[in-house]
């Protein structure tokens, strides 16, 4: 009870393009040259933090 080519092509299609998208996104800082970073705007979300930061302190 074999599979056909087209369950074949439904089934490796979207999983080889997660993987290589997978790939890309990992190296994207290499293939671009640029870093990107995480700054205290970004993590002030957390309530914690924002509290922390209006006080005064450093994370």
């Amino acid at each position: 009870m074999g599979l056909s080519s087209a369950a074949w092509a439904t089934l490796l299609v979207p999983t080889i393009l997660g993987i290589l998208v997978m790939v890309l996104y990992g190296y994207w800082d290499k293939i671009t040259g640029k870093e990107y970073y995480v700054d205290d705007e970004i993590l002030a979300y957390d309530e914690d933090l924002m509290e922390e930061l209006g006080k005064g302190g450093k994370v």
